[in-house]
């Protein structure tokens, strides 16, 4: 009987031991689950922020670029408008000898041009086509000047000293040039307000 009692005590014994190890095995893996778990959460959790940062990344480059590109378009925009507006205005400057307003046009640009070069002597270059009506002017504004018929241009005259050290343009090409420039930013301001 002692014996028996001593197999069943060592029976029990192991027994004891096998839940014990069984217990802590079960611990130790629920630990490593648990511990996976969380180290498989903040891998997830760094892959996503970066993920996100990335993202973001990407973003402000493609709004960056999509900003310059469609700045860069409205600037070609303006600058189309702008040119076609001076284009049209250019066309019907051409025709400006047929307007009726077109003598005291010249009137006044001789006048000004007159009164920039001052009492020396001077030259009025001029188209062929204002001749007679050029004489006339300088007749009424009491002037006196050589007349050289030597430009090409829609209307207007160039007034120079004979050696043209002083050269006043006011051809009506000279004028929408100046103008130009003058009333490109005033006219993008007009177009797209500022």
């Amino acid at each position: 009987m002692a014996y028996e009692n001593l197999l069943k005590s060592v029976e029990e014994s192991a027994q004891e031991r096998e839940r014990d190890l069984r217990e802590k095995a079960t611990n130790a893996i629920l630990a490593i689950s648990e511990e996976t778990r969380n180290q498989v959460s903040a891998i997830q959790q760094s892959f996503l922020e970066e993920a996100k940062k990335t993202a973001a990344i990407e973003k402000n480059k493609f709004i960056y670029v999509t900003k310059g590109e469609n700045k860069e378009k409205l600037i070609t925009t303006k600058e189309k408008i702008f040119s076609a507006a001076f284009a049209q205005a250019e066309q019907r400057l051409l025709q400006i000898r047929k307007d009726p307003r077109y003598p005291g046009i010249l009137n006044n640009l001789t006048r000004e041009a007159v009164g920039t070069i001052g009492n020396e002597e001077f030259l009025v270059h001029i188209d062929k086509q204002d001749e007679p009506l050029i004489r006339s002017i300088l007749t009424d504004l009491k002037v006196v000047a050589t007349i050289v018929t030597d430009l090409h241009c829609s209307g207007g005259l160039i007034v120079s000293t004979p050696d043209e050290s002083i050269k006043i343009s006011n051809t009506i090409e000279s004028r929408l040039e100046r103008a130009r420039e003058q009333k490109k930013l005033q006219i993008y301001a007009a177009l797209y307000g500022g």
